[in-house]
């Protein structure tokens, strides 16, 4: 059976590779944005056993490269974007004086999008994207440990509009983990409990096509 999805793998790329049209790379740079979201969050520090709602705003910017392969209106788009965020979380029940609540982190993001053109300027993509975070500090400019997870998955989906030479899109950025208030293994300062970020985020974005 292996065997056998292999030889069907095999047989469809190898007829695929015989279609490609193009190919496309190019510059890009946009904003994240996920003002005032209300976010369920479980909160390991009061053992509650439920999780409360609170209001979390992510706010920053991003810029990189694409490379676009084209088979007519399939087409393979990875990207490898440099991206700084700004998180600052309203918590509900929890006392903020014990939590990192406000931090900044800076991460290499790397999508693989596969998308589709309906249309001649219009498209819709979807596919997996991998995060290297690279530093997390909280407004004091201490780093924070806890919360740099070096690697993590997510998924990108979003529409995009190509007139000439440029594009703009907006997508979707969601990470398959819990947001979670876990204690910290190093806290900082009077802080010992910190919050994941791998909620929600949205972004706008423009490319130019070199």
């Amino acid at each position: 059976m292996k065997n056998l999805i292999l030889f069907f793998l095999f047989f469809y790329f190898h007829n695929l590779s015989g279609q490609v049209i193009s190919l496309e790379y190019g510059l890009k740079a946009g904003i994240n944005f996920n003002s005032h979201l209300n976010v369920a969050l479980e909160i390991e520090s009061l053992n509650l056993g439920f999780p409360t709602n609170n209001y979390e705003s992510r706010n920053g910017e991003h810029f990189g490269l694409f490379f676009k392969i084209n088979f007519k209106k399939i087409y393979l788009r990875p990207e490898i974007n440099y991206t700084r965020i700004k998180n600052s979380y309203d918590l509900f029940l929890v006392p903020k004086r014990d939590v990192v609540t406000d931090f900044n982190e800076t991460k290499i993001d790397i999508p693989v999008l596969i998308g589709y053109k309906p249309f001649k300027y219009l498209n819709i993509f979807a596919g997996p994207r991998f995060e290297y975070n690279k530093k997390v500090k909280d407004l004091n400019n201490l780093s924070i440990s806890d919360l740099k997870t070096d690697y993590r998955i997510g998924l990108q989906y979003g529409v995009g509009v190509k007139f000439l030479r440029f594009e703009i899109d907006i997508r979707v950025d969601k990470g398959f983990e819990k947001n979670e208030i876990n204690y910290m293994k190093n806290p900082v300062g009077n802080k010992n409990q910190f919050i994941t970020s791998t909620g929600k985020i949205y972004l706008l974005a423009l490319s130019f096509y070199l």
